[in-house]
């Protein structure tokens, strides 16, 4: 087992606020990479949906972990707002995908009777 320092050590205050400052500049980070699957025209076939999909799941998995086990608000609502990001990343994705693959499917042919 790890050794845990003592909650009022400086160590553990500032491991928090990197934390904190790291995810909270990590939301910016998504607005990128929103836009660049929003304008996709080729189907968001560079976008992993497995691997943004997985982070959906981690995330997920985070807020619960927040909500029943540490119970840390502020650790939620991190969790919370990497979640929505990585959902929208994926969704667009998705999306994207499912309009190109139409578009670019052969067309059907009608039996005639």
């Amino acid at each position: 087992m790890l050794p845990v320092p003592s909650p009022d050590t400086p160590w553990l205050t500032l491991i928090a606020w990197v934390y904190l400052a790291t995810n909270a500049t990590r939301v910016v980070t998504y607005v990128p990479q929103i836009l660049a699957v929003w304008r996709c025209t080729d189907g968001a076939l560079s976008v992993s949906l497995l691997t943004w999909g997985s982070w959906v799941l981690s995330q997920a998995a985070a807020m619960l972990y927040g909500v029943l086990v540490v119970r840390d608000l502020p650790f939620v609502l991190i969790a919370l707002i990497n979640f929505l990001g990585c959902a929208c990343v994926t969704a667009i994705g998705m999306q994207r995908r499912a309009q190109w693959k139409r578009k670019h499917s052969p067309p059907r042919c009608i039996a005639q009777t």
